[in-house]
């Protein structure tokens, strides 16, 4: 799998597609193993944007799909906006530490051993069940997040299929203006400044691990 970020997203839905089509690119000039159309990367950027447009069918719970174009999950969070490409159905998920009913959305959305977990360990944990949760909501194209299994475990069985879940570091800290609030002591500054980051893919992928994704920047 290849994921590429940036923690310089200007938070609105231009420049989200303006990364798509960065993304798009930079995977077809990889050289990846994965199914691209080569001529993709001579594309100009607004004949990119508008192969988008044009080739771009949504599912019934609104996941997207580019004819020609791997299976593709996007997220962002503050000013960090992230993509990951999978020869199989795959999410990501990306979210900072924020002020929450922690113990509330728990018991309403989570398995029981994420809700123990979660109120054993605090936010960090809380947030790090959340993206799990929805990595794989996201890869399963689904839209009912309560009904999701237990994420506690590196595999889960949902939709009539078995998912891989993991974490991800994206391996850089930012304390935005945003998660200031949530910031209670300077420990909690070094942490509260990363993201949470979880990865879900279908089983039968040939980049099922965390030794299989490849990471970079698109700045």
């Amino acid at each position: 799998m290849y994921l590429f970020y940036t923690n310089e997203y200007k938070r609105n839905s231009a420049h989200s597609r303006e990364l798509l089509a960065r993304s798009i690119r930079k995977l077809a000039e990889s050289g990846c193993n994965l199914d691209v159309p080569p001529e993709l990367a001579t594309l100009t950027d607004g004949e990119l944007l508008g192969y988008i447009s044009d080739n771009t069918e949504f599912n019934k719970n609104g996941k997207p799909h580019i004819a020609g174009i791997p299976d593709y999950s996007i997220s962002h969070s503050e000013n960090t906006w992230a993509i990951i490409f999978s020869d199989a159905p795959c999410g990501l998920d990306i979210q900072y530490n924020k002020k929450a009913k922690l113990e509330k959305i728990a018991v309403k959305l989570y398995q029981e051993d994420e809700q123990e977990s979660a109120n054993r360990l605090g936010i960090d944990e809380f947030f790090r069940i959340w993206t799990r949760r929805e990595a794989l909501i996201k890869a399963a194209g689904s839209s009912v997040f309560y009904d999701a299994p237990s994420t506690m475990w590196g595999s889960a069985s949902y939709e009539g299929y078995l998912w891989r879940i993991y974490d991800v570091s994206l391996g850089a800290e930012i304390c935005s203006a945003d998660n200031a609030e949530t910031i209670h002591s300077d420990k909690q500054c070094k942490r509260e400044g990363l993201p949470h980051v979880a990865v879900a893919v279908r089983d039968d992928s040939a980049f099922g691990g965390t030794n299989n994704l490849q990471v970079s920047t698109l700045d």
